[in-house]
């Protein structure tokens, strides 16, 4: 079983990356937090090839190491051997408690934490939010539930930081006021990250200013 991978990026598609450890090319299935962190880092292109899916790529130069922590799964139904990547054992970890769930394979799971943040997501949980991460996530009601349901006792030990005094509710307002302005859910969640208001009239209007000048 392979716990991590080391190495530089070959290409960076827009959910996975084709990472070379070792002179083998792994493709590693990652959230749009990593493609974007790791896209910032790209400084030239080297040359472009064909991957072993067939596919056009861009081989890049100029990255540094990175590592990846890996969540390995055959996958039956379609025949593949599916890898998916982290920045740090934190989020490997809650991708874990998250695919333990009935119901949510990897790729829901990974779908779940590339929109719903970890903080709130245990606030979430603990307060038994259905409806937040419903209208956040997009899962169903059923789903929700019972995310909720049987991650009520496992999400005490996650350290995910500081959660005290998350609104969920003004946080689910303004992440759709957002998406209603045509924003991507990576973008409005990334942003209001950043803001430092305290009303939603002022989280929003300080979250349209930053992206504004992007």
């Amino acid at each position: 079983m392979i716990s991590f991978l080391e190495g530089k990026i070959e290409h960076l598609g827009d959910k996975y990356v084709i990472l070379n450890a070792g002179g083998v090319g792994y493709k590693v299935i990652v959230s749009p937090k990593v493609i974007n962190i790791l896209s910032k880092s790209t400084s030239a292109v080297k040359k472009t090839g064909v991957d072993f899916d067939g596919e056009l790529v861009e081989s890049i130069e100029g990255l540094r190491n990175i590592r990846l922590f890996i969540h390995s799964q055959l996958n039956m139904r379609e025949g593949t051997f599916d890898m998916y990547g982290f920045q740090n054992k934190e989020d490997l970890e809650l991708f874990h408690l998250v695919t333990s769930v009935n119901g949510i394979g990897p790729k829901s799971a990974m779908a779940i934490l590339s929109t719903v943040e970890p903080k709130h997501l245990k606030v979430a949980v603990i307060n038994e939010d259905a409806n937040y991460l419903k209208k956040v996530s997009g899962l169903g009601p059923k789903t929700a539930s019972r995310l909720i349901l049987e991650l009520k006792n496992k999400v005490e030990h996650i350290d995910v930081g500081n959660i005290k005094g998350i609104d969920l509710s003004q946080e689910g307002q303004a992440v759709e006021a957002l998406l209603a302005l045509g924003y991507t859910q990576y973008q409005a969640k990334e942003t209001l990250k950043e803001v430092k208001g305290k009303t939603l009239e002022e989280r929003v209007r300080e979250a349209l200013r930053i992206l504004g000048k992007r």
